[in-house]
């Protein structure tokens, strides 16, 4: 004699009881088979790898559908997305803690529009990274005026100084009436997308500029792909304006003369 363990009984097992036990359990040894209950099965969601540090597990918030989506968000800045700049500077910067807790209230769409206000920006700053990493060297390189300066040949910047001397105020003010520009030009975009109800499809720093049709001949997975590739420049010209201003501020020379190789002198 043997045991036989079932869901719901233990049972003394001949040769007619294995043969028995096997039809109930949906095994026949003549016929057809004998169906079963369906058995609702739960599945359980496994976390996101995030792939800028090995063994780090991205937010559930950062799911990797936008571009350049790395799952990096290690100070849980998106809950800041909906405070007024005011209140941040004034001293209502919460604490770690707090945004764990504040992005863990936002619902599924808040949480969406604080990545998508995050991204905005990070869009806006990585483009102008991208200028000012290839207009900080042309300028030392090619303008002599900046050696007559009294700056040691270096481009005028917050570090440096000389934002206040020659033509360098009405440039400001040049570039800083066409960034408001195509801030309106965006707002507006954005809007319009609110009232024919297809926000969902807004992509950050869509400014509807493609002179050349390059995103028209593309599919939706190669869109995302360029979008990402232009992030990934931007992020990193973003380190390389602030070596750049830093090694200027350190060491007092113009970068081309501290890193001639990498511009051809």
């Amino acid at each position: 004699l043997h045991l036989l363990c079932s869901p719901a009984r233990f049972m003394v097992v001949t040769a007619s009881g294995i043969a028995h036990g096997l039809a109930v359990n949906g095994f026949a040894f003549t016929g057809s088979p004998v169906m079963r209950t369906p058995v609702a099965r739960m599945s359980v969601e496994m976390p996101r790898a995030a792939r800028w540090k090995p063994g780090e597990v991205a937010p559930a918030y950062l799911d990797g559908t936008l571009a350049g989506d790395e799952g990096f968000d290690p100070l849980c800045l998106v809950a800041l997305a909906g405070k007024p700049l005011l209140d941040l500077l004034s001293g209502g910067w919460p604490t770690m803690k707090q945004r764990s807790i504040i992005v863990a209230n936002m619902s599924p769409k808040e949480q969406l529009a604080g990545i998508q206000k995050m991204r905005e920006a990070e869009v806006k700053h990585a483009r102008l990274a991208m200028l000012a990493t290839v207009g900080w060297p042309l300028a030392e390189l090619t303008n002599p005026w900046i050696a007559l300066d009294g700056q040691n040949g270096r481009a005028p910047s917050l570090f440096n100084g000389g934002l206040g001397d020659g033509p360098v105020p009405f440039f400001l003010v040049i570039s800083a009436g066409f960034a408001a520009y195509l801030e309106y030009v965006a707002e507006e975009r954005a809007n319009k997308q609110w009232r024919l109800g297809s926000a969902e499809g807004h992509v950050a720093g869509d400014y509807g500029f493609d002179p050349l049709g390059l995103s028209n001949e593309e599919g939706a997975y190669r869109r995302k792909e360029m979008r990402a590739i232009e992030l990934y420049n931007g992020r990193l010209a973003m380190l390389a304006i602030t070596g750049f201003a830093v090694q200027e501020f350190v060491w007092g020379k113009p970068v081309v003369e501290q890193t001639p190789l990498f511009f051809g002198r």
